[in-house]
């Protein structure tokens, strides 16, 4: 069994992974996700339990915030691995995000707390807070559902119209 002390990096590594630009998910990262399902819910807080797949508030549980998730529990079995310790060890590992939805200032700031907890309790999480800005101001993934397919009744009348001349 490897040190402990070397799972402390893990939860902010976790973090990072799921917020960074590769979490691209329909149109939006993971930050725009959280800001506009927070905004629309009016809820301030998120949690996100990566090993079980479950999110809570139950409103918040979309498909878009589930897309990474797999991802994430490989992340942390190659860290479990390649630290000495077996799959098991971790028996928690989530990602509570808060959002300040009433705060103009900080419109699409999205404050992550990552944690993981071992068989004996012990939990393990970064130093400091995760900070991230979503990337699209006023993210609307119905709304660009509406224009993406206004597009395509566009084109498909237009091929229809070229076939009858």
């Amino acid at each position: 069994m490897g040190k402990t002390r070397n799972l402390h990096g893990i939860p902010g590594n976790l973090a990072l992974s799921y917020l960074s630009t590769l979490g691209y998910y329909d149109g939006g990262y993971m930050a725009d996700w959280l800001n506009y399902i927070a905004h629309e819910k009016n809820i301030k807080e998120i949690e996100i339990h990566i090993l079980n797949s479950k999110i809570e508030p139950i409103e918040t549980d979309i498909r878009p915030l589930k897309a990474g998730l797999n991802k994430l529990r490989g992340i942390l079995n190659k860290e479990l691995s390649i630290h000495g310790f077996e799959k098991d060890f971790i028996t928690k590992a989530v990602m509570k995000f808060e959002i300040p939805i009433n705060n103009p200032r900080f419109k699409n700031t999205i404050y992550c707390y990552p944690f993981i907890e071992d068989k004996t309790g012990k939990i393990y999480m970064p130093k400091k807070r995760i900070k991230e800005t979503a990337y699209e101001v006023d993210f609307n993934p119905i709304k660009k559902l509406r224009i993406k397919t206004g597009q395509i009744k566009d084109s498909w009348i237009s091929s229809i119209k070229k076939m009858l001349n």
